[in-house]
């Protein structure tokens, strides 16, 4: 019963151990985790494909007019906001009847993280 008892006790202590792996570890393939909080700005290009999946996403969730989904970029270019620069892309859409709602903007970080998007372009 005690060699049971034992074996059970170092067991527990050897799983326990492993599952408190820090998070110091390593990948040798180069592909880490991401622990290094730096971020890359990314490409114009990757800034245009993120502006149109989130119109997409926008266009698939209903939340705009099906009518959004084949509208090209009409425009774009880097703005400060509360002193970071973010790509605002423009769509515009003749085909919505609310003057107001015609004009989409996506705000895209320099990072190619969606920020939002909105009629106002603020």
């Amino acid at each position: 019963m005690k060699k049971l008892i034992k074996a059970t006790a170092i067991t527990l202590t050897l799983s326990l151990t492993t599952l408190h792996a820090g998070s110091g570890h390593s990948h040798d393939d180069g592909h880490g985790h991401g622990h290094n909080h730096t971020q890359e700005k990314v490409k114009k290009s990757v800034i245009e494909k993120t502006a149109n999946q989130k119109l997409e996403k926008l266009v698939e969730n209903k939340k705009i007019n099906k009518s959004w989904s084949n509208i090209s970029i009409s425009n774009m270019k880097k703005k400060k906001f509360n002193s970071k620069n973010e790509w605002v892309i423009t769509y515009n859409n003749n085909q919505i009847k609310d003057k107001n709602k015609q004009t989409l903007y996506v705000f895209v970080n320099e990072y190619g993280k969606v920020t939002g998007a909105n009629y106002t372009g603020k």
